[in-house]
């Protein structure tokens, strides 16, 4: 009975451990996005330069669906205006991982190789935590209201009229597919520890996101396939501008769901395996 006693109440401490743990990396990651705020407001011309790039990407992303639908009304059952939001869905998406995930994985050859790991790990958090969201682009965020712009203009020239029900589904694939492409450039970018360098890498990682600029169904069905299981980018662009549409059930949210929970598991255990391998580059 001791025992028992023993274990009961050895396990609520260890819970409220867990939670003030989950808390104190969410204070954190407040403190980082303040201080980028902070350091953005020191640099204001980053983000005009950065708003400008931003418009000519997205003005560039639609010259070809002006140019494809001069000729069509439709393609593959998407009209012109559901392009255009799947356009403008693509933008949102590009920016929040230009905000919080490229400035951290862009640099991840320079943490394993230069030593910077070592500082790290001798915090008292996460370090994959740390070294996933550290770093934050405040001004990628113009480029996610420019989408956001373009995506209502899409959806209204379509005369789409998204329920309450079809915003949450879409909320839903957009989380998913954000978590999706994020745990594949983790992983690609924790193959630096044991390669010199995934530079290259993560430029192949790039030019093929760039798929998500065009409907699932513009593309073969083995290229289908790729781009929903194994290159998930159609739960950040395709699956979410169809549920606004309305022509999206809850197979491929609850799907989009169980293959962030794998992926997101797969790459913690990626990362401890290779944490397990790592040789201070400092020593």
């Amino acid at each position: 009975m001791s025992g028992q006693r023993r274990y009961a109440g050895d396990r609520a401490p260890l819970d409220r451990n867990w939670l003030a743990k989950q808390r104190r990396h969410l204070r954190l990651w407040r403190r980082f996005f303040v201080q980028a705020l902070v350091r953005e407001t020191h640099y204001r011309a980053h983000l005009v330069t950065t708003l400008l790039v931003g418009v000519v990407q997205l003005g560039l992303g639609i010259v070809p669906i002006l140019l494809l639908f001069g000729y069509t009304d439709e393609v593959h059952g998407w009209s012109q205006a559901e392009v255009i939001a799947l356009a403008g869905m693509f933008q949102i998406v590009t920016g929040l991982m230009a905000t919080f995930v490229a400035p951290n994985m862009n640099r991840m050859t320079t943490y394993l190789t230069e030593g910077e790991l070592d500082g790290v790990l001798l915090r008292p958090v996460s370090s994959q935590f740390y070294l996933t969201l550290r770093r934050i682009n405040v001004a990628e965020l113009s480029n996610v209201a420019g989408g956001l712009v373009v995506l209502v203009i899409g959806l209204v020239r379509s005369d789409a009229g998204p329920s309450l029900v079809h915003i949450g589904q879409a909320l839903v694939l957009v989380a998913c597919g954000i978590v999706l492409l994020s745990s594949v450039w983790s992983a690609l970018s924790f193959l630096a520890f044991w390669l010199q360098s995934v530079d290259s890498i993560g430029v192949i990682y790039l030019n093929m996101v760039e798929a998500g600029r065009y409907p699932l169904a513009f593309f073969p069905v083995a290229v289908r396939s790729f781009l929903t299981f194994a290159f998930p980018v159609a739960f950040a662009s395709t699956y979410p501008v169809q549920a606004l549409s309305g022509d999206v059930g809850w197979l491929p949210v609850v799907g989009g769901l169980a293959l962030t929970a794998v992926a997101v598991t797969l790459v913690r255990m990626m990362w401890r395996r290779g944490l397990r391998t790592y040789a201070s580059a400092s020593s």
